[in-house]
């Protein structure tokens, strides 16, 4: 017994990446937003088991008398958390976007400023497109050119806090936890996601020179993937609270 105590006091103590807990869905939550809620909820249990598979497989592997250094497979691990966190942003906040977007330009405000000032920037502008035309000949021209609008919108992934802020402004939203500021702190998340998104995170894509893979500090991806994480959270905290913000007699779809 007190030599499998000894043996346990041999093995490195690791470091545990764990993600700071969600806070409660909102209150009365809008049909608008559940959805997405759900998805942010996922999001954080799939990032979660992967890290503590990850500390798991390292303990393992500490028993064993490996070095403490991730392996390059445990690397690929993290790399996974950043993917993962990438693809439940997009799914997090497309899914607003398509939902929660329509009732807030039908409500007028912010929301309702940003899409008029859209449409005739980018939509109705010069030759119109094919989907233009028929939004604008439809039987509710207004409701397709908001489809439209919406698709423009959350139509590609999100690769940057331009993009977040394109989808905060398009929102109305104004919680200070989304000003500009704290949006560009995730630039080092959105660098390392399309690092390995478009480069398999290779330190020379070309092909030229080193070609080695880029080292991912676990402590470091860990904070980047929370920071993002809560940083939906914020989207559908203040989403939820604009919409139940309108007035019962504004008509919505």
């Amino acid at each position: 017994m007190a030599a499998a105590a000894k043996s346990q006091d041999r093995i490195p103590k690791l470091t545990r990446v764990q993600l700071t807990p969600l806070g409660r869905k909102p209150h009365g939550c809008p049909a608008a937003v559940t959805p997405s809620w759900a998805r942010l909820t996922a999001t954080h249990k799939a990032i979660t088991g992967l890290f503590d598979t990850l500390h798991v497989l390292r303990e393992r592997s500490a028993e064993e008398g490996n070095p403490r250094r991730l392996t390059e497979d445990q690397l690929d691990q993290v790399r996974a958390a950043i993917v993962f966190t990438s693809a439940g942003l997009d799914a997090c906040l497309r899914r607003l976007l398509r939902d929660a977007l329509p009732d807030l330009i039908h409500a007028g405000g912010a929301a309702d400023g940003k899409f008029t000032g859209y449409m005739h920037e980018h939509r109705l502008r010069g030759e119109l497109t094919k989907a233009t035309k028929s939004a604008i000949t439809s039987a509710d021209p207004r409701a397709r050119l908001i489809d439209l609008y919406v698709e423009d919108l959350a139509g590609s992934s999100l690769q940057s806090w331009q993009d977040l802020q394109s989808v905060r402004d398009a929102l109305g939203l104004t919680a200070r936890t989304l000003v500009d500021s704290n949006l560009q702190n995730l630039k080092p998340f959105f660098a390392a996601r399309n690092e390995i998104s478009h480069e398999l995170d290779l330190v020379d894509p070309s092909g030229r020179g080193n070609r080695g893979r880029r080292h991912r500090e676990m402590t470091a991806v860990g904070s980047q993937c929370d920071l993002v994480i809560h940083v939906i959270e914020d989207f559908l905290v203040d989403t939820s609270k604009a919409i139940k913000a309108i007035p019962a007699s504004t008509p919505i779809t």
